[in-house]
C-alpha cells in the first residue's frame, strides 16, 4: 500500500482539488526559491579586468602566469593601498592604451571576494613594476554558473512538494479519510439553483437602487429644508 493509492476513486474531487491548490503552492515556491537563489553570490572563479593607461615596460607584454598586485582605497583612506594578490591567467593588449586581464589564484578568500573593487593593477616591483594600468570596469565568472544553484533549489522545492502531495492525498490514512469524509459532506449539500441565483441576485440589484434612490431624495428634502431656514447658505 506504501507504493499505491489509498482507497484509490473515492474522494475524487476533494482530493483532485486539494491537489491542484497545493500544486500550485509548490509550484509559487519554487519560482520564489529560484529567485531567491539568483540572488546568492557565487565566489569567483576568475576576475576580468578592463584596463585603460596600460604601460608596458621594456615592451614586455608577456605577463601571464604573473603575480599581479591589486590596488584600491581601504575603509576611509585617501590613499591607494595593496588589497591583495592573484596570478594572471591571460593579458590581452588592444589598441592604444586599453587592454583586458584575467586573474585567478588569489592568495585569499577576501581578495577573491573584493576583487572587484581594484582600482589599479601592478605587475612586479611597485617602484618599477612591469606593467601597471588603472581598471575601468571589472567582471567576475564564478566558479559555476548561478543557473545551476537556481535549478537545484527549484528542483528540491518541486520534489519535496511531489513527495509531500503524494503522501497526503495518495497514501497517508488521516489525511485521506478527512478528505473522503470532507466529499461526503460536500454531497450532502443543497446547492442553489441557477433560477434562485438569478432572482436572488435582481432584487440585490433592484434594492439596492431603491435604496439609493430613496436616500438620494431624503437627503435633497433636508438640503432644501435647511436652505430655506438658513442653516445652510447656497
Amino acid at each position: 500500500m506504501a507504493l499505491g493509492i489509498y482507497k484509490q476513486g473515492q474522494g475524487y474531487w476533494i482530493r483532485l482539488m486539494t491537489a491542484v491548490f497545493v500544486g500550485i503552492l509548490v509550484l509559487a515556491g519554487a519560482a520564489w526559491g529560484w529567485g531567491q537563489a539568483g540572488a546568492v553570490r557565487i565566489p569567483a572563479r576568475t576576475w576580468t579586468y578592463s584596463l585603460v593607461d596600460t604601460q608596458l615596460n621594456n615592451g614586455n607584454a608577456s605577463v601571464s602566469g604573473e603575480t599581479v598586485v591589486l590596488m584600491g582605497y581601504v575603509g576611509a583612506s585617501d590613499d591607494m593601498q595593496e588589497i591583495g594578490r592573484a596570478v594572471i591567467e591571460e593579458f590581452t593588449p588592444d589598441r592604444g592604451s586599453s587592454s583586458t586581464l584575467v586573474i585567478g589564484s588569489f592568495d585569499s578568500d577576501d581578495t577573491r571576494d573584493i576583487a572587484g573593487d581594484a582600482e589599479r593593477v601592478v605587475v612586479g616591483n611597485p617602484d618599477s613594476p612591469t606593467m601597471g594600468a588603472a581598471v575601468r570596469s571589472a567582471t567576475n565568472t564564478p566558479i559555476f554558473p548561478v543557473q545551476y544553484l537556481q535549478t537545484g533549489v527549484a528542483s528540491t522545492i518541486l520534489l519535496v512538494g511531489a513527495i509531500f502531495l503524494y503522501w497526503y492525498v495518495g497514501v497517508a490514512r488521516r489525511p485521506v479519510e478527512f478528505l473522503i469524509a470532507s466529499d461526503g459532506e460536500m454531497k450532502k449539500v443543497n446547492w442553489t439553483s441557477y433560477r434562485e441565483v438569478k432572482g436572488s441576485t435582481i432584487v440585490v440589484i433592484v434594492a439596492t437602487f431603491l435604496i439609493a434612490g430613496i436616500l438620494y431624495l431624503v437627503d435633497m428634502g433636508f438640503s432644501f429644508l435647511f436652505s430655506a431656514i438658513g442653516v445652510l447658505e447656497r
